[in-house]
């Protein structure tokens, strides 16, 4: 990971000095004696935190913390003053200041407490991520499948996690493509930091610019003042561009330039902002065929498919849909409690239909049963399939005789045991594939009598 950019703003040429000295082998510094100059740079190129005196020319401390604020919330304000002062402390810290630090100071105590501010934003970034998990997956991102393509593709995922390499998720609206982002996220350097999906089709052609890389006032009409765009606030995280393949022709060629360059330009503004951010892209067209047909430059595409995962249909992997099912009865038990499982008849029904929803229809079919459902089982009738997507009933095979259905306790023994056999054996790594922790896995291992 490169250096934290901080600003250190300070009239008084010898303590600048000094902090300069003492922070630069630590952070990458840039350092201003008044207040005008430090904002415009910050303008320009963005900063993790600022270190202010509160008395300056031109622009003093308290103008600059509000202004730094607006442009940037994430941004670490600390002040510095000489005029001490319960006050002016309860002052700047109203306006958002993260700390305040009188003179005369210690060097050591300011860098103490440089690194416990960007450390406790660090965790404010990871808390918030894990507050985003959780409204998606109830606690943890987790893919619930026991398909042997689809472990491929997470195994996949896992490898290329660990580098800073684009990624291109391609597959049908509904599999799971932002999922499998927020994992390869999730297991990746980067995790600590913000994960920011932005979906290109819903972003009309005259902000998709704006929108990703930022304005400067006065940049257009209705600009009335300085915004960072998505690249910024991924800013040593990961940016998904879901919908890649709607983007317009102008906006591809600076999205390329910005992956060659790892820089950016706002709209408004020529001068490069230096980003350190990893980008994955999905989408539900065929890229590679965009591009050889013209509709999608060949060179960006290159750039995003380094690594290329397809997820396939639901309708590919119906080994997948009693563990779906079970899952998907647990999120919304609270829903109906009485229910705890699902008929036969149900399971069969599922079975035939051809999902064009994919897993996110799934997920509407069963919330929509457990409102619907009377009795203690969900039933075909409470299912309300689309009789225009159910597939002709199949030969019946050695391993399914005609009639019956897996049980749902019987595939999630069997789910573990593919998992397990995936992962050699390696319960930790099996845990983590399974979404679940060392502790439950043994508990269902014993359950299920695969502990011997």
């Amino acid at each position: 990971m490169s250096k934290a950019k901080i600003i250190i703003v300070e009239d008084d040429a010898m303590t600048r000095r000094i902090l300069v000295r003492m922070l630069s082998p630590l952070y990458n510094v840039s350092d201003f004696g008044n207040g005008e100059d430090a904002y415009r740079h910050f303008l320009d190129q963005g900063a993790q935190l600022v270190l202010t005196d509160m008395k300056m020319p031109k622009m003093d401390g308290m103008e600059l913390l509000t202004r730094v604020k607006e442009a940037s919330p994430d941004t670490v304000v600390i002040m510095i003053t000489g005029f001490s002062s319960i006050d002016s402390a309860v002052t700047a810290i109203k306006h958002g200041a993260h700390d305040y630090i009188a003179k005369p100071f210690e060097p050591a105590d300011v860098a103490h407490r440089l690194q416990r501010a960007l450390r406790e934003k660090r965790l404010e970034q990871k808390v918030e991520a894990l507050n985003q998990e959780r409204a998606i997956d109830s606690g943890r991102y987790h893919f619930v499948t026991a398909n042997a393509e689809m472990l491929n593709v997470l195994e996949l995922a896992k490898r290329v996690a660990r580098t800073d390499s684009t990624v291109l998720i391609q597959g049908e609206t509904g599999v799971g493509k932002e999922l499998v982002a927020r994992l390869i996220h999730q297991w990746s350097p980067r995790n600590e930091f913000p994960f920011v999906p932005v979906n290109c089709s819903a972003l009309a052609d005259g902000v998709v610019e704006s929108e990703l890389f930022g304005h400067e006032k006065g940049a257009f009409t209705g600009a009335v003042g300085h915004r960072i765009g998505y690249f910024e606030m991924a800013d040593q995280g990961t940016l998904l561009l879901d919908e890649i393949g709607t983007a317009n022709s102008n906006f591809q060629v600076k999205l390329l330039r910005a992956l060659q360059d790892r820089s950016i330009y706002r709209v408004g503004s020529a001068t490069a902002i230096n980003v350190n951010v990893r980008v994955i892209a999905s989408t539900n067209q065929n890229l590679r065929q965009e591009a050889e047909a013209d509709l999608f430059r060949s060179d960006l595409y290159y750039r995003l498919s380094v690594m290329t995962l397809h997820i396939p249909p639901l309708r590919e992997r119906k080994d997948d849909i009693p563990l779906l099912v079970e899952y998907f009865l647990s999120k919304y038990r609270h829903i109906n409690p009485r229910v705890v499982d699902i008929d036969a008849a149900g399971l069969t029904a599922l079975n035939a239909y051809n999902f064009p929803g994919n897993v996110r229809e799934l997920e509407n079919i069963i919330e929509r049963a457990m409102i619907l459902e009377r009795g203690r089982t969900l039933s075909s009738e409470s299912l309300f399939i689309d009789s225009r997507h159910v597939s002709p009933p199949e030969e019946p095979t050695a391993t399914m005789p005609p009639g019956e259905n897996l049980p749902i306790r019987e595939a999630e023994k069997q789910h573990i045991l593919k998992v397990l056999e995936k992962c050699n054996g390696k319960k930790l790594l099996a845990a983590e594939m399974l979404g679940i922790n060392k502790t439950t896995l043994w508990r269902k291992m014993k359950k299920y009598g695969l502990d011997g």
